[in-house]
């Protein structure tokens, strides 16, 4: 048996798996580390949050309790091109824009663990307009002059 033939077999068994009823949760494509995150929902070392995008659709996303606000901005992403996959977004602008809150308080911190946010299994995050205070505004980008 060839490797070829071996990965077309291999992938024909996930996808049989994957049509299983008690799988249909998990992506068509999931990569090792969403299976790992669906594994720790079953055991309880997870949690599955809405992202409330205002006008639009929510969107779901599983965490683990370890997770920064970092990692959950990467999901964001990664969800966001599935659902999505024609759309090009400049999440660069997303992130200077917009942040995170959850219950009215604002996520700045990318290193701040999920678990001691008080994020728990069916939490609501939502995209806030970042504020700044009265002189503490970030620079303007400009454009250079060509000379």
């Amino acid at each position: 048996m060839t490797d070829s033939t071996r990965e077309i077999e291999l992938q024909q068994r996930i996808d049989a798996l994957l049509d299983h009823e008690l799988l249909k949760n998990v992506p068509k494509n999931p990569t090792i580390e969403e299976l790992e995150t669906l594994i720790a929902i079953e055991q309880g070392r997870a949690y599955r949050i809405k992202v409330d995008r205002n006008k639009l659709e929510p969107m779901y996303i599983v965490v683990k309790q370890a997770s920064s606000i970092r990692d959950i901005k990467r999901l964001i992403q990664i969800q966001f091109g599935r659902i999505h996959p024609q759309r090009r977004v400049s999440w660069k602008y997303i992130w200077r824009t917009f942040c995170l809150s959850f219950k009215g308080k604002r996520l700045l911190d990318d290193e701040a663990v999920v678990s001691q946010l008080g994020i728990a299994q069916d939490s609501v995050l939502m995209f806030t307009k970042l504020a700044f205070e009265k002189g503490n505004h970030r620079p303007a980008w400009r454009r250079r002059q060509h000379s």
